[in-house]
């Protein structure tokens, strides 16, 4: 059977969905060259082995042109290349490569590799993009032949412009000041003692490589519908879509600027780039943004980006006493340039709208699209993108903030720098010559029946592509994860978990008026990783997360339940009344204390939390994870690895475990 079980929660039941696990790094491209020892003292076991880790990592990010791309180098007496960036484009493509690739024995030529990978690997006839982010990842298990040649070739790998270097070594043989010359700096360079060892760093690998937003900066234009079908409530959606998304990036004069327009009958421009270079002024500013009222006339609205927001130009703002000021406001000229249109309804001047939407696509303006409810018209979405792929329906403006994080995320891709050069050569290698785009549709997924259905029709449709639905919404949760960070999880395991809650954490629009996460870690004794309100956007709770570390000792669940209870839900904390309170507690074995467990789940039941249970592997009590569950059906899952596949199902019933 294709693809792998996630459970997906209907009520108090589980239901087996099949579903395919999708990796979790697909935002900003990025170059990966592995270079392999090959020497003699790897042997054919510990040459599989570090085989075996490359392709692990690799499973974890997208692969493709605007994606990520792969390439792989061996060295021992000599080098050769395995293959090229541009050689495969897609990720089972590069997997069967490496699983492809010989053992060759020899000697320890460090410095011949490192020199192919800078003079032939990362020249752009081979695949590698200009201005996109380059990793190099070494693996050896000794001392080069030639340390002198080898820190030479180093250091001139470590010109080559975005080039980082990460260096791993494998065994006792190793010689670690060589270790650190070659790669970037010290927090880029990694020992294991062994070959068998070499998974434990898959986790920290991938989060030193897997950038999930772009440092370019943006400077991004919304354009609201202010139409008369736009009033009230539906208005209010649109402005605090508007919020949710900007709150998402840091504003500042050398990151990310934001305006707002309005268009009804006429346009208006409410917010100009610049005009609040702080977070905190922009929102207020936004919540203050007023209904205009009127027609669609679409045009004008995208003719007020083209030829006022988009455009250097001075301004008279009013300065309370200090009456007008002329000022300058207006994009920066090394930024993205990006528009994000909301619209409710067909344009009533289609001509002018779509010779509009041209005029911004010539400027180099990245136009996406919303259609909001049934009114629209497809084709004149189409126009108005700049492609399809930045075309979004949903069925109304409640729908807005469910697609917020998608629409952060299409942003966070284009925050790169545009290339400098000329396109790639064209290579021997063949490659894709036409790539079907593929509109991209959110459904909102309400009802279970339905859920099912979408997931299994995604596995086979074509040109329509199924968004995540975000369904918690704007609904206000405080979720606290409990950690089992105890002997048995060993570090492999945890460092799987702590991916599991990162994954989690991403899907939802994080914020005092949102959901809000915590974590807790538990094994002989009780840590608190951060409160509720430790933290206010997705940014920072993903960063926080990503330095949990492993405890080690017994399995004391009983006492993380306590501080929970004690602890995280009090109002101090970040505990909401008016949220739904959930723990989300993962263990991987029997508690210390069986009936204590059982008495904390009980009391932290009677607070009326909501406590959800995930055992993992077979070591755990059955009975004891139902006493823990809150309706008494925990979420089993034979090993770590398998924890993504109950990601979707565990934020389903997270986001509707209070309705």
């Amino acid at each position: 059977m294709n693809g792998v079980f996630a459970f997906l929660l209907v009520q108090a039941s589980l239901v087996f969905v099949q579903a395919d696990f999708k990796a979790e790094c697909d935002l900003v491209p990025a170059d990966f060259v592995f270079l392999l020892d090959s020497s003699g003292s790897e042997t054919t076991k510990g040459f599989k082995t570090q085989l075996a880790f490359i392709s692990n990592f690799t499973s974890n990010f997208e692969v493709g042109a605007d994606k990520a791309q792969f390439a792989a180098v061996t060295f021992s007496t000599g080098v050769h290349k395995n293959f090229y960036l541009n050689e495969h484009a897609t990720q089972a493509s590069v997997l069967d490569a490496i699983n492809k690739i010989q053992y060759s024995d020899g000697e320890t030529y460090t410095d011949l590799g490192l020199n192919f990978v800078r003079n032939n690997v990362l020249q752009a006839n081979h695949g590698a993009r200009p201005n996109v982010a380059k990793y190099v990842i070494v693996l050896t298990d000794g001392r080069s032949n030639d340390n002198s040649k080898t820190v030479q070739a180093a250091m001139a790998l470590h010109n080559v412009p975005n080039v980082t270097v990460i260096a791993i070594g494998i065994g006792h043989a190793i010689d670690v000041n060589e270790l650190h010359i070659i790669a970037t700096d010290r927090n880029h360079s990694f020992v294991v003692n062994n070959f068998d060892l070499l998974h434990t760093l898959e986790v920290e690998l991938v989060d030193k490589t897997c950038t999930l937003c772009g440092d370019y900066p943006a400077d991004i234009a919304f354009l609201i519908d202010s139409s008369g079908s736009e009033s009230g409530a539906q208005f209010d959606n649109e402005r605090n879509f508007v919020s949710m998304v900007t709150n998402e990036f840091a504003i500042n004069p050398n990151d990310t600027m934001v305006a707002v327009s309005q268009f009804a009958t006429t346009s208006r421009t409410d917010i100009l780039f610049n005009q609040y270079p702080d977070k905190d002024s922009l929102l207020n500013a936004i919540a203050r943004i007023q209904w205009m009222n009127g027609e669609s006339n679409t045009h004008t609205g995208l003719n007020e980006l083209a030829h006022h927001v988009f455009q250097v130009k001075s301004h008279n703002i009013h300065h309370g006493h200090h009456g007008h000021q002329a000022v300058t406001y207006g994009p920066r000229s090394e930024s993205a340039k990006i528009a994000i249109v909301l619209t409710d309804g067909r344009s009533l001047e289609p001509d002018q709208t779509i010779r509009a939407a041209h005029q911004l696509h010539n400027m180099g303006v990245e136009v996406f699209v919303i259609g909001m409810g049934h009114s629209v018209d497809f084709r004149e979405l189409q126009q108005i993108a700049t492609d399809r792929d930045h075309v979004y329906r949903i069925s109304s403006t409640n729908d807005l903030a469910a697609i917020h994080t998608n629409i952060v995320d299409a942003i966070c891709k284009l925050k790169v720098p545009p290339p400098t050069t000329t396109p790639m050569p064209t290579t021997t290698t063949t490659l894709p010559t036409t790539t079907v785009k593929q509109e991209i549709w959110v459904t909102l997924m309400r009802n279970e029946n339905e859920i099912i259905q979408r997931l299994r029709y995604a596995k086979h449709s074509s040109p329509t592509r199924y968004v995540k639905y975000n369904a918690c919404g704007q609904k206000p949760a405080d979720i606290v994860f409990l950690l089992d960070a105890s002997e048995s999880e060993q570090a492999e395991g945890f460092g799987k978990e702590i991916q599991f809650v990162y994954n989690f954490a991403r899907k939802f629009h994080i914020g005092p008026q949102n959901v809000q996460f915590s974590s807790v870690t538990f094994s002989s004794n009780v840590r608190n990783d951060f409160f509720l309100n430790t933290y206010s956007n997705r940014h920072d709770v993903l960063n926080a997360i990503q330095k949990i570390s492993y405890m080690q000792g017994g399995t004391n669940t009983s006492f993380g339940l306590k501080f929970v209870r004690d602890n995280s839900f009090k109002p101090q904390n970040g505990a909401r009344t008016n949220a739904t309170k959930i723990v989300i507690v993962i263990t991987d074995g029997q508690s210390a204390d069986s009936a204590a467990t059982k008495h904390e789940a009980q009391l932290l039941h009677h607070q009326g939390v909501l406590v959800y249970a995930v055992g993992v592997g077979s070591d755990v009590d059955s009975s004891e994870l139902k006493a823990i569950s809150s309706n008494g059906t925990p979420i089993l899952v034979t090993d770590f690895s398998l924890l993504h596949d109950i990601q979707a199902s565990l934020e389903t019933a997270a986001c509707h475990g209070g309705t």
